[in-house]
C-alpha cells in the first residue's frame, strides 16, 4: 500500500485530482492487495485462535477429553473453502480490474493534468498573451470566467461565459468549451466598445498541446480468467500467460497451506499476546511471499513456466515438516 501512497502525493502536487479521484484510487489500490490482505487474514486469526485456545488451556481441555486435534483441525477446512473461493474471485477477477481500473485513472489524471493552471479567484497568466480570470471552480467546470487578451496594439478582447469546461480536440490541443456569455472588443485608442456579441456556446482555443493518448493496454496481470485464456489461444508465446495463472492458481490455493501451516503454528508459538501472535503472522507471511519471488526467479532462469511449480512443493515440504514437529500434542 505504500507505492499507491507515493502515487497519490505525486498526483495531488503535479495533476489535478478531485476527492472523488482520491477515493477511486485508494479503493482499486485496496481491491489490488486484497487476495494477500484475505489469505494472511485468514492465516493470522487461524493461529491466533489455536494459540488463544493453547493458551487458555482449551485446546489441552480437548485432547483430554478424547476429541483429537485432526477434529478440531477439520472445523476449520469449512472455512479454508470459503476462503479458497473469495480468493478465486479477488485473484482472477477483482484484483486484475482494479489494476486496469487505476490504470486508467492515472492516464485521466494525466489527460487532466492542465486543470493544475486553473485557481478560483486569481488572475491567470500561465498562457502566453492571455489573462484568466475564474471565480469558482465545482470538480471540472468553471463557473463566471472572464477572458482577456490583446488584439493587434490597440484593440482588447474580454470573452465573459457563466461556465466552462477544458476540452481537447482530436489533434491534442486545448480549448476552453464556453457557455452563455458574450464577446467584446474594446478600444485603448477611443476608450469604447466596437463589438459586443452574445453566444450560447463558444470554443476557445488555448496555446497549449498535449499528445491525445489512447486507452492504455491491459497488461497479462491486469486480465481476468477469461481474457488470459482468450490471450493464451491466440498467442505463441504462452509462457508468461502460464505463469500469471499459476502466480493466480497458487494464491487462490494458499488458505490450504495457511490452515496446516496456521493450526500447528497456533499450537508451537505457545503465545502470550495477541502482538506475539500478530508478529508471526506477519513473519510467515513475509516468508511466503520470499518463496514466491524465488519461484519466480527460477521460472526466469530456467525458461520454464512450470518450474512455478516448485513454490506449492515448497509449501507441502513445510506442512508436512510442521506437522510432524508437532503430532506429539495432537
Amino acid at each position: 500500500m505504500l507505492r499507491p501512497l507515493l502515487w497519490l502525493m505525486d498526483l495531488i502536487i503535479n495533476h489535478f485530482f478531485t476527492t472523488v479521484s482520491t477515493i477511486k484510487f485508494f479503493l482499486y489500490s485496496l481491491f489490488e492487495v486484497s487476495p494477500d490482505i484475505i489469505s494472511l487474514s485468514f492465516f493470522t486469526a487461524l493461529s491466533g485462535t489455536i494459540a488463544r485456545m493453547n493458551m487458555e488451556r482449551e485446546y489441552w481441555v480437548f485432547l483430554i477429553s478424547g476429541i483429537p486435534a485432526n477434529r478440531i483441525l477439520k472445523n476449520f477446512v469449512i472455512f479454508a473453502i470459503v476462503f479458497i473461493i473469495i480468493e478465486f474471485w479477488l485473484c482472477f477477477f477483482v484484483s486484475p480490474s482494479a489494476m486496469y481500473k487505476r490504470k486508467l485513472l492515472l492516464n485521466q489524471a494525466q489527460l487532466d493534468e492542465p486543470m493544475k493552471f486553473f485557481r478560483s479567484k486569481s488572475i491567470i497568466t500561465d498562457f502566453p498573451g492571455l489573462s484568466i480570470y475564474i471565480k469558482k471552480i465545482q470538480q471540472k467546470d468553471f463557473c463566471d470566467i472572464i477572458l482577456s487578451y490583446k488584439q493587434a496594439s490597440e484593440l482588447v478582447c474580454i470573452v465573459n461565459a457563466k461556465r466552462a469546461r477544458l476540452m481537447f480536440d482530436n489533434r491534442g490541443y486545448l480549448f476552453l468549451f464556453l457557455q452563455n456569455g458574450f464577446f467584446e472588443i474594446h478600444s485603448l485608442k477611443t476608450q469604447q466598445t466596437i463589438l459586443k456579441t452574445f453566444f450560447d456556446f463558444y470554443s476557445f482555443p488555448l496555446p497549449f498541446q498535449k499528445t491525445v493518448q489512447n486507452l492504455p493496454q491491459r497488461k497479462l496481470k491486469e486480465m481476468n480468467l477469461l481474457m488470459l485464456l482468450d490471450t493464451m489461444r491466440a498467442d505463441k508465446e504462452k509462457s508468461e500467460i502460464i505463469l500469471v495463472i499459476l502466480k493466480k492458481l497458487f494464491f487462490t490455493i494458499l488458505p490450504l497451506f495457511y490452515l496446516i501451516l496456521g493450526f500447528f503454528t497456533g499450537i508451537g508459538i505457545r503465545a502470550k499476546s495477541n502482538l506475539q501472535i500478530l508478529a508471526t503472522g506477519l513473519f510467515i507471511g513475509i516468508s511466503s511471499y520470499l518463496i514466491i519471488l524465488f519461484g519466480e526467479g527460477l521460472v526466469y532462469w530456467t525458461k520454464n513456466s512450470y518450474s512455478f511449480l516448485m513454490v506449492p512443493l515448497i509449501f507441502i515440504c513445510l506442512t508436512i515438516i510442521v506437522r510432524r514437529k508437532f503430532s506429539h500434542v495432537t
